[in-house]
């Protein structure tokens, strides 16, 4: 009889030889190229991580086995499994087949982390029963050759400086600190389906099966929560709830900022304490009020009742002045000042990060806004085309309202203690102010003289998704800065004492950004524009490179460049539209980027003049290449003619004679070695630069295509008009006269 020893042995030699049938499952030529790539990986994965894995040898004698001479390459592998829809059977090979589509990737990087992986599979299949992790482990490494990890780049471990140990540790200190990172949940789970595995090979942990499934609902989508809307004083609010449906699983941090204000199916939940009647009917009468009243508020019209007037601030400001002079109710007094100051709530305040002095009072002198956003994860090898960002804000506060304040918790305070200090106040002077007029005066001011949204909502430390213009403007520290201070002065008009000086200059003038660091330096996209024009130039002198693949790709790629700064166009299906979308006599352009709303929410705006030019110039491209390829290859001929006649979508890429629609992952692809960007970064860019040129926030909304609560641009209240757009257009031409784009097309 066989003790357990000898049992294990035989079961480990039979779950190598397992491995090995799964490791090289083809014919002589396929196998012979996965041997090749098996070696290489062995040979080149440093000494720090080899070390730990005797599998090593064993890996190099098996590949020995097959080696033979192959004409084919590692990626067609990866190809024939594609083709015959295997990748499920074929798990392993299609892993080793995989191979980095994108050059701007870290080469050395992925092929350190791709023999990491073989060892480490391999050592798990010879333990056994770790089968869901090798499958995980494996797709995980084939999807980010794909491309298709473009979030997990920025905080994939540096693998060369660690040994498998300390690796392991860095991806446990990322995971256990993921409160700490600018990222999503999708993020730290992918982290996890690297640890976990590598922790089991370096653990030499046992593997387990379950013995159940679960069932779980696996529709794409997420669902989204807003803050709730404050009406008065009185509980009248409003929570949306937004289904987002994605069309691939895969979503991308980029394409949670487009879905933001994304129309799709929504819920508005209203709240209200008057709420007493029994029948349905009247109840959803009452809530549509409530709606409709804070739609109505979200104009920030001047004879709006719920927001404070000129006469209501300077009681609120003197009475609460009077209050800390007297040092009476001075908690109450310096709360509502707060929130006066900072545009927050009672609990917003009472949840503020603040910074001390570092004198011997640690007297509270700043209040500490954190402003991060997705964009900000950019993997190394791309930073250099991006602008520096700063995520940390500190916003002085006047000294007379921190004086011998301890923190901002005012634990002893109650809400019902600041109404009851805001009543005594209207009954006194006949006026009606309220907490919702105090916390929402920062932004009705800023609105009424005609400041960025941004701006308040950086100020404000507010959620992201109430506003989405945030995920896409870039605003230096000093303007942010310079706004506060002016706010600042705005509010100490209205006092009696000048008690409201900061005293704090230190961080006005420097040279650092907040938000987006997608608006790119004025010299980085003129050398993108002027290396694309030589190649374009350059294919001309060949006519057979001229309308080849890559003449092609060229010309499309310079088009959109140029359409996606003049029109802020969302990266979707059909990626701008069809050839009856445009009007080039009157450069009036009908965009439908909103794919997943329901009902009608398109909008036209007009191009820029440059950016007629260069539609105008693809458009003579694509009859010439009607003509050109006539007798040549007639499904491309019969290609560019739908394009034209709107048959099919405008823009198209070609790869081997076959047709790529213009998706953002195909676009991600083929720009990848120009510009190798997230696909809606022309968004941030132009941004950035009309609130540089301090065009209207409406405008630039009405440009973008953004909606807020639920009110479109040119809705039936709206003061906005199509014309006004010539504005924008005319700021964008003269961008791209800036960018070399003006002449010499």
């Amino acid at each position: 009889m066989l003790d357990k020893s000898e049992i294990y042995s035989r079961f480990k030699e039979r779950n190598k030889e397992h491995f090995f049938r799964l490791l090289f499952p083809f014919s002589k030529k396929e196998n012979a190229v996965i041997a090749k790539e098996v070696i290489r990986l062995c040979t080149l994965l440093s000494d720090k991580h080899r070390d730990y894995f005797e599998e090593y040898y064993l890996l190099i004698e098996e590949a020995q086995k097959h080696r033979e001479v192959s004409s084919i390459d590692t990626i067609s592998i990866l190809e024939m499994i594609k083709k015959e829809g295997q990748i499920g059977t074929h798990t392993i090979p299609a892993f080793i087949g995989s191979t980095l589509l994108h050059t701007s990737y870290d080469k050395d990087k992925f092929d350190q982390y791709k023999a990491l992986t073989l060892l480490t599979i391999a050592r798990l299949s010879y333990i056994g029963n770790h089968d869901s992790k090798i499958l995980t482990l494996c797709n995980e490494i084939r999807k980010f050759s794909d491309g298709i990890r473009e979030d997990l780049a920025s905080f994939l471990p540096n693998i060369d400086a660690v040994n498998f140990t300390e690796l392991i540790h860095q991806f446990s200190s990322l995971i256990d600190n993921s409160s700490l990172l600018d990222t999503t949940d999708q993020v730290i789970i992918w982290l996890n389906r690297y640890k976990v595995p590598f922790k089991d090979a370096h653990d030499l942990n046992v593997g387990y099966r379950r013995n159940a499934n679960t069932q779980r609902f696996r529709k794409n989508g997420a669902l989204t929560v807003k803050p709730s809307v404050h009406l008065n004083d009185e509980g009248d609010t409003a929570v949306e709830i937004s289904q987002l449906h994605f069309e691939h699983k895969h979503v991308e941090n980029w394409q949670g900022e487009d879905f933001a204000d994304n129309d799709s199916r929504s819920l508005n939940v209203i709240t209200s304490s008057d709420n007493c009647s029994k029948s349905e009917v009247l109840g959803a009468i009452q809530a549509k009020a409530i709606f409709e009243n804070l739609k109505k508020k979200a104009m920030h019209l001047p004879c709006d009742i719920y927001s404070m007037t000129d006469h209501e601030l300077y009681t609120l400001v003197e009475s609460c002045e009077d209050s800390l002079l007297a040092r009476q109710d001075e908690d109450i007094a310096k709360l509502l000042l707060l929130m006066l100051i900072t545009g927050n709530t009672e609990d917003q305040i009472k949840r503020t990060k603040v910074q001390r002095c570092n004198n011997k009072k640690r007297q509270i002198k700043w209040v500490v806004r954190t402003h991060r956003l997705p964009s900000q994860s950019i993997r190394e090898e791309l930073k250099f085309l991006t602008q520096n960002i700063s995520t940390t804000i500190l916003f002085p506060l006047p000294d007379f309202i921190t004086a011998r304040l301890g923190s901002l918790k005012f634990s002893k305070l109650h809400t019902s203690d600041l109404k009851a200090y805001l009543q005594s106040i209207n009954k006194s002077k006949g006026i009606h102010l309220t907490l919702t007029k105090v916390s929402n005066y920062l932004s009705d001011y800023c609105a009424h003289i005609n400041i960025d949204p941004v701006i308040p909502h950086i100020i404000s430390g507010i959620d992201n998704k109430v506003l989405p213009a945030v995920f896409y403007t870039q605003i230096p520290l000093s303007t942010l800065l310079n706004h506060f201070q002016d706010y600042l002065s705005h509010l100490s008009a209205y006092s009696k004492e000048g008690l409201w000086h900061t005293d704090d200059e230190s961080q006005i003038g420097h040279d650092e950004y907040i938000g987006s660091p997608l608006h790119i330096e004025h010299e980085k996209l003129t050398y993108l524009f002027t290396s694309l024009k030589d190649q374009i130039h350059e294919n001309k002198r060949r006519t057979d490179v001229y309308f080849s693949d890559n003449g092609h790709n060229d010309i499309t790629l310079m088009t959109q460049f140029v359409l996606m700064l003049a029109s802020g166009y969302r990266p979707v299906t059909g990626w701008f539209g069809k050839h009856e979308d445009f009007h080039l006599p009157t450069a009036i352009y009908w965009i439908n980027d909103k794919n997943t709303s329901m009902g009608d929410s398109s909008r036209c705006i007009l191009l820029a003049d440059i950016a007629v030019l260069y539609l105008e110039h693809y458009i003579d491209y694509l009859h010439q290449a009607v003509i050109y390829h006539g007798n040549r290859t007639p499904s491309l001929k019969q290609r560019y003619e739908k394009s034209l006649t709107s048959k099919e979508h405008f823009f198209f890429y070609r790869q081997d004679n076959h047709f790529d629609d213009v998706i953002p992952s195909n676009y991600a692809q083929f720009a990848d070695k120009l510009f190798p960007l997230q696909p809606n970064w022309a968004r941030h860019h132009i941004r950035s630069l009309l609130c540089h040129h301090a065009v209207a926030p409406e405008l630039i909304s009405a440009w973008m295509g953004h909606q807020d609560i639920g009110k479109q641009a040119f809705h039936s209240f709206s003061q906005l008009s199509q014309t006004q757009l010539k504005q924008i257009s005319f700021i964008i031409n003269q961008h791209l006269i800036e960018l070399g784009l003006g002449s010499d097309i």
